[in-house]
């Protein structure tokens, strides 16, 4: 199966209407989910570390901060690297590679959160990876550039950007639907204390590494969706270019 589309002629209106416009709007929706869940699991460290202290760790706030933070600094560093991917690389492998690698920080902070002894710089290092979400900005938008004429798109980039966007709720939202439910693993004992009393107010069982663990099966079905069903259109050009 050929990567590169022989043809890709977006303003001649006969070949969009006959071909292009089912390639593009396919190409879009795939893409714009892939972005939707890379905004979530960029986002899915900061709805984690605030469960961290409750539940046996003993990290200070400085160091709370910290991961909370790295996801972000770790995401405008990887947007100037995805600058100059896509004419290198295409559309195709570059969405499938970035959608694949999230399994990294998914399964990583899974399992971090189930040991109480792993040490911060673990966490650190996971929570850069937890960026490679936020840089996937950086390329899936020009790909998005690319495949449709002058006049669709802003119509497009503004669906890819608004919706890929919603990734930051879906992961505000889900993180503490799912704490209660036993997936994989054991649980985690919560227990919140009065700031003043100091007296033990809430304890409970919940399963944090759910946070993450629910995107493994996303990533994995998408990945296969953008291997098998995207293109790249025929645009080459070097690191130096």
């Amino acid at each position: 199966m050929s990567t590169y589309l022989s043809k890709w002629e977006p303003e001649d209106s006969v070949f969009w209407e006959n071909e292009g416009k089912k390639i593009a709007w396919k190409t879009l929706w795939i893409t714009t989910i892939s972005l939707t869940i890379s905004f979530a699991t960029w986002f899915m460290i900061s709805a984690i570390v605030v469960k961290l202290p409750d539940i046996g760790f003993s990290f200070d706030q400085d160091q709370l901060f910290w991961l909370a933070a790295m996801p972000g600094l770790a995401a405008g560093t990887l947007r100037i690297v995805h600058t100059f991917l896509l004419p290198i690389y295409g559309t195709r492998h570059v969405i499938t590679f970035s959608t694949l690698i999230k399994l990294i920080p998914c399964i990583g902070i899974a399992f971090a959160v189930m040991n109480p002894t792993t040490p911060f710089w673990v966490f650190m290092v996971l929570a850069f990876t937890a960026g490679f979400g936020g840089g996937d900005f950086s390329s899936f938008m020009p790909s998005t550039n690319l495949f449709f004429p002058k006049k669709l798109k802003g119509t497009a980039l503004g669906i890819q950007a608004g919706i890929g966007n919603f990734g930051v709720s879906l992961a505000q939202f889900m993180t503490p639907a799912l704490l209660g439910l036993a997936f994989v693993g054991g649980s985690q004992t919560f227990t919140k204390k009065d700031p003043i009393t100091k007296e033990v107010i809430v304890k409970s069982e919940i399963y944090l590494q759910n946070a993450s663990l629910w995107y493994v099966p996303l990533v994995i079905l998408l990945t296969i969706f953008c291997w098998f069903m995207l293109r790249s259109i025929p645009i080459k050009a070097s690191f130096k270019q």
